[in-house]
This record gives structure tokens, sequence and C-alpha cells, in this order.
């Protein structure tokens, strides 16, 4: 006799037939999985130009999924109170961060923010429409592990085959298919608790479990390579609450065990290769340490998978003991509450006291020798984000309300920055969002991650069996984001972003009976969704149509073809009206042919837009010294270097100083 669960299971769904593949639901879910995977493996770090068609992509689906949703081929899933707090906290933070342009010091990047908070909400309503599927908990546990899967092979192969990365010649932290060794960290954190969910039932066949105790050795080793302090610290806190969420406990400590002990013999030997860990090295040298890198890591995976599959195939001749479980569990804490112990000891007896991790962290930058290497993984410097933290505080305490206007951290930065260093966020996601949209877009924020927390423990609740098991690991992977953003800046990467906005989209509608709700106005709200996605579309072109034709604007200048680059250039600015850098071209091609009152007024237009951003001012104090001396440049270049005292501005202003 079916549980409640299983019925409603049964009711969502589809025939078993070949077309039923065809029916609206599991097209859809196929779709939503290929963007995943796209958004893993080809995001190219945080940059724009894939996020065109990977969002473009998530935007036409969701557009989709909405129109059938209204003409009745879609059901709607009825979310909890607390789910629709979730998505209701979400749209308004993305509407938010739009209006945010009104008042924004930097609109052209608030528009560009706004976009991929767009692509993440066309993620959340794609993992909605995906939830009302029969075992969409284990579908989207299932397409995560393999787009895990394929990044972490990506990842280990550049550095076995170093030619397939250009970045690994002069860096040697792990940061393939992702571009940024942190996120590819946090991806690999994702993997860990999808790997115990394959690897820990007693239920999987036993080869299965072996390759899921290889795949978890593979996230271990790769995320060692990052040097990833905050990515090894949120992988220990995440196997913590897979332990504390999870089932079965033993098992999934077993595999645990199996995974670490040649994870530590080949990271261990790796760290003392320094064509894998040193930056800058010959080519030479990275391949041949690469190889025999590729050596040891197919032998540790051969040797997990050996240990995992005896243990699995030992344990169903000899199965435990409940009573053996209780004490194995317990004598598993007390080891690990000995461990943190015996850890706080040794530091203190080192001499490292609270005081002087503090001093260390606070400092206002780090060495180069600190923040390369294996040795990073045991520094207590915060690589300067203590001070733009500080930063982020004080940009909030000056407005408030509103903030600053979404992504306008940069210009933040370069007026109160204390070193040379340049960020564009303040890797703190909370603070961040506070100073760049106020206490109300906090509150929003807040909102999503409250009521979502609230929502997912409901899923957990509601869920039985396989489901179950597989939304936990969903789960920890999005804990795992939570806490991992409050050190860095996922945001600005939609390959963990996307991802987990739409896992939160199925988790919220998964187990919840879905049926079609839209009766009246159909074909008027099918008519709004469209033109909204169509919006959507264009506010995501726009921008990046522009940029290239800036990017046109200054390879005719190169050619000293200034008519083709005064239209690229006004072309771009007619693409994206709020955009500095389309001025900045246009105003640097009229004065190349020689119209320098043109040249003016457009510098002073974009000073009109972004007055904090340096660069007008500095660009217009150019123009001012070659028409009238740099006595008359001055001002400008004073303006320009109290945006930016410790850049460009700065040492331009000085040097006008000294010749006037």
């Amino acid at each position: 006799m079916r549980n409640a669960p299983e019925r409603r299971a049964k009711r969502l769904d589809v025939s078993n037939r070949p077309q039923a593949l065809f029916a609206p639901l599991p097209l859809l879910a196929g779709f939503s999985a290929a963007v995943v995977v796209s958004a893993v493996l080809f995001s190219n770090g945080s940059s724009d130009d894939p996020l065109i068609w990977i969002g473009g992509l998530a935007i036409a689906f969701a557009a989709a999924a909405a129109v059938s949703a209204t003409v009745g081929t879609l059901a709607v899933p009825e979310l909890t109170v607390l789910g629709l707090a979730t998505a209701s906290c979400f749209a308004a933070f993305v509407g938010w961060q739009g209006l945010s342009l009104l008042w924004s010091i930097e609109p052209d990047r608030t528009w560009n923010y706004v976009n991929r908070a767009l692509v993440y909400l066309a993620f959340f309503v794609l993992g909605l429409a995906v939830g009302s599927l029969r075992r969409a908990p284990r579908f989207a546990a299932g397409w995560l592990a393999l787009a895990t899967a394929a990044a972490i092979g990506t990842a280990l192969g550049t550095k076995i085959f170093p030619r397939l990365s250009a970045e690994t010649e002069r860096v040697a932290r792990l940061s393939s298919p992702i571009g940024y060794w942190n996120v590819l960290a946090l991806l690999t954190v994702f993997a860990l608790p999808l790997a115990l969910w394959i690897a820990a039932p007693r239920s999987r066949p036993d080869w299965l479990r072996g390759v899921a105790v290889v795949y978890l050795y593979a996230a271990l080793v790769a995320l060692l390579l990052t040097f990833s302090r905050g990515g090894v610290a949120v992988a220990i806190v995440a196997v913590a609450a897979w332990l504390a969420i999870g089932r079965p406990r033993t098992e999934s400590a077993a595999a645990l065990g199996v995974a670490l002990v040649p994870t530590l013999a080949v990271a261990g030997w790796a760290f003392s290769r320094p064509g894998l860990t040193k930056d800058a090295q010959p080519r030479s040298l990275q391949v041949h340490d690469g190889r025999w890198f590729g050596l040891a890591l197919v032998l540790g995976g051969v040797g997990a998978f050996v240990g995992a599959l005896w243990l699995s195939r030992y344990e169903r001749r000899r199965p435990l003991a409940e009573a053996w479980r209780v004490r194995l569990g317990r004598a598993g804490v007390a080891a690990a509450v000995a461990a943190v112990v015996v850890g706080i000891g040794g530091l203190i007896a080192a001499g490292i006291t609270p005081k002087k991790i503090w001093h260390k962290f606070n400092e206002p930058a780090a060495s180069p020798a600190a923040v390369s290497g294996p040795g990073h993984l045991g520094s207590f410097a915060s690589t300067s984000r203590w001070n733009w933290w500080q930063e982020a505080w004080k940009a909030w305490r000056a407005h408030p309300a509103v903030g600053t206007g979404a992504g306008t951290f940069e210009l933040t930065h370069r007026k109160l920055r204390v070193d040379g260093t340049v960020a564009t966020e303040p890797h703190n996601l909370p603070l961040q969002f506070l100073s760049e949209t106020g206490i109300v877009g906090f509150i929003l924020f807040l909102g999503i991650v409250l009521a979502g927390a609230g929502a997912l423990v409901e899923t957990l609740r509601r869920l039985e069996g396989e489901d179950r098991l597989a939304a936990a690991a969903l789960v920890v992977g999005l804990f795992a984001y939570a806490v991992h953003s409050v050190v860095d800046f996922d945001w600005d990467f939609v390959a963990v972003t996307g991802p987990a906005f739409a896992v939160l989209g199925v988790l919220l509608a998964a187990g919840r009976r879905a049926r079609v709700r839209v009766r009246a106005q159909r074909g008027v709200l099918a008519v709004a969704a469209g033109a909204l996605a169509a919006a959507a579309l264009y506010s995501l072109a726009s921008p990046w149509l522009a940029s290239r034709r800036v990017d046109d604007a200054y390879s005719a200048l190169d050619r000293r073809d200034y008519a083709a680059a005064v239209a690229d250039a006004r072309s771009a600015h007619d693409l994206n009206p709020v955009s500095v850098e389309a001025l900045l071209a246009w105003g640097t091609a009229e004065a190349a042919r020689g119209d320098t009152a043109a040249a003016g007024r457009l510098f002073s237009k974009a000073i009109s837009i972004e007055p904090d951003n340096w660069q007008p001012w500095y660009y217009r104090a150019q123009l001012l010294e070659r028409i009238a001396g740099p006595k008359l440049a001055l001002f400008d270049a004073r303006q320009a270097a109290a945006r930016d005292p410790l850049g460009l501005a700065g040492a331009y202003a000085a040097s006008l100083a000294t010749e006037k």
C-alpha cells in the first residue's frame, strides 16, 4: 500500500511511453539540466559574454514554462507560505536592484548586475517548474553530480595536461573551468554531499558505491589544490551538516575515510612538486610534474575504488549491528571533539593566540608569499578582505536607506582603499547587498535566506526515502553556498549561483501538489509573460552589444579610422545610454579627429552620469591639459584623484601639481 508522498508522486508521474519524454514538463526538465551543465562548464568565470547565451537560454526556457502554465499545459506547484515568501522576496529583491538604477553611482555596472539577477531568477523559475516532476530531487541531484564531476575532471586535467589552460602557466592554484579558485573550491564542496548521497546507502550496487568514493576522492584532491582556506573550512562544515541530516551516517563516515587516505597521499605528494604548486614555473617542469601527478591521481583513484568495493561487499556479507553503529557514532563524535581540542592546544603551544590571529587577519594586505602555494592554507591573513568589509560598511553608513546602487562597490573601494589592490566586490555577500542596496535590499535578501531556510526544512520533513536523501544532499550544498558567500563574491559566478537557485526552486516545489490554477485571462497572462521575457532578453543583450561596439571603436582608433570609431561609439551609446565607457570612447574618437569641443561635451556628459567615477574626470583633465595646459586641467585632475587617490588618477594629479 502506498503512502501519501508516493500517491502524490504517482499523480505527478508521466507515462513510460517514448512520446511522454516530449511532454512539456520532461522536455523542460531536460532543457533545464542542459542549461545548468552549461553554466557550470562554460560560464568563463564572471564574464558577461557567456552569460548572454546561458542566461538567454535560461530566460527563454523560464518564459516557455510561464507561458505553458498560463495556457494550462504545465502544472503550477502549490508552494507553502514560506516557499511563497522566498519567491516573493527574491522577485522583489531583483526589482529593487533594478530600481537602484535611479540613484546608482555607477548605473552601467548596475544594469549589468541587474541582468545577472534576472538570469538567476530565471534559473529559480526553471527549478520551480522542474520541482513538479516525479523524483525531482533525485533528478536535480543526479544532474548536478554529473556537472560537478565534469568540472572537477576538467580542473584536474589541467594539472595533468597544462596546455589545456593558459592560466596554468602563470598561476598554480587550480581554477579551471570556473576561472577563480575559490569558486571552484565551492563547486567541489557541492560535490561532497552528492558523492556521499550516492556512496552511503547500502541499497546501492557495490560498483556504484565505489565510483562515488572515487568521485569524492577527486573532489577532495581538487579542493586542496585550489589552496582555498574558505573552501576547506566550508567543506568541513558541509560534511558535518551531511552527517547531521543525511543517512546513513556510519557508511557516510566510512566512505569519507576511504576517500581521505588516497587524497592525503596524493595531495601531500603534489604539494612537494613546484610544477604543480608554484606560480610561473617553466612549462617543461609543469609537464613533467603533471605526468607524474596523473599517474598518482589514477593510482589513488584505483585505491579508493578497490577499498570502497571491498568495504561494501564486506558490509553486505556481515552487516553492522545497530549497537555497534551507536558506539561508532559516539566514538566518531568524541574523536572530532578531541581533534578540535588538540588543534586548539597545539596553536596555543605554538604561540598562536587569538590576538595574533586577529592582528594577522586585519593586516592591510597580505605578502605575496602568503597568498601562493600550499602555505596559503595555513595563513590567517584576510588578503585585504577586512579592509574591503570596512569600506562596504562605510558606504552603507553614508547611504543607509537605498545604498549606492547594485554592483557599485568598485567606485567605493577606489575612493577608500588603503593599498594598491583593486576589488569589484567586498567578498562578503550580505555586506555587499547592505552597502549597495541599502537596508531595504538587505531586508529582502535576508527574507530570501530566512524564508528559504524554513521552506527547506519543510521540504526535508515532507519528503521520504530516496527523495529525502537526495534533497538532503542538495540542502547541504545550498547551506555551503550561504556560508561561503560570507567570505567571497559567489554572486558574480553563474557557475555556482545559477545551479544554486535552480536547486532552491526544485526543493521548494518538490513533493507539493501541482495543478493548473490559472483559469481566467489566460491569453492576457501568456502575452504578459512573453513580453516580460522579451524585455529581459533585450535588457541582457543591449549592454553586451554596447560593450562590443566600444571594443570596435577602440579597434578603429588603432587603425586611425576616426569616422568609424565615432560611429561605433555613438552606436554603443544608443544601445546603452548610461554607459560611461561608450561616452569616453566617443569623446576620445572626437578628440582624435580634431573636434575637441565635442569631446569636451561628451566627457562632461559622462561626468554628469557618474560624478563619483574617476575616469570621466581623468579623461577631461587630459583633454584640458592638451588644449590649455596643466593649470586649467588641475581641477579635474584633483577631482579624479579624490575618487582614486592611490591609482592612476592620483599620480596624474600629483604630476600636474608639480608642473604648475
